[in-house]
């Protein structure tokens, strides 16, 4: 009895071990979240090469073509890989000095390879006079391949400003 109780915490303790450690399909997908987040920030003192090293990473993170669309900017269209670079370098020159981080993300699985992720984008920013905080609500898809999760679609839902 006593060996049966010991063999049935091991594998309690094991399977509680792999469930913590080992990485599972929602915490990919939010680590990806963050690392978009730190890869779009733009740090005051940012120089060319770990500005463009970031651009790289965030492009790492995508699937092409990747669709994105934002109503209120009437851009409803895919990128490729390269366009969509130059849209983060873009997006990093024009704001310069913000802190980009997602919030109060949900995500759901319809299937074993496809992610719908709805989550609110905050900038917390600095100009030369004041800062400002803009959110954004955004709905992403995101597709599983070769083992990595990958955001193929990306739509900006809301716009709130505080």
């Amino acid at each position: 009895m006593n060996t049966t109780i010991r063999i049935f915490l091991l594998l309690l303790l094991t399977a509680t071990a792999a469930y913590i450690f080992l990485p599972n399909d929602e915490k990919a997908i939010r680590n990806n979240l963050d690392s978009l987040a730190e890869y779009c920030s733009s740090p005051e003192n940012e120089t060319a090469i770990p500005a463009l090293k970031k651009i790289a990473l965030a492009g790492r993170l995508f699937n092409y073509p990747c669709t994105i669309h934002i109503e209120s900017q009437d851009i409803d269209r895919t990128f490729n890989k390269k366009e969509l670079s130059d849209h983060i370098l873009m997006l990093k020159k024009t704001t310069l000095n913000t802190h980009f981080s997602f919030h109060d993300t949900a995500i759901n699985f319809p299937l074993d390879t496809q992610a719908e992720i709805i989550t609110t984008l905050r900038l917390d920013g600095k100009t030369k006079d004041s800062r400002y905080i803009d959110a954004y609500e955004i709905r992403i898809e995101a597709i599983k391949s070769d083992g990595d999760w990958l955001f193929s679609k990306v739509t900006v839902v809301d716009f709130i400003e505080q």
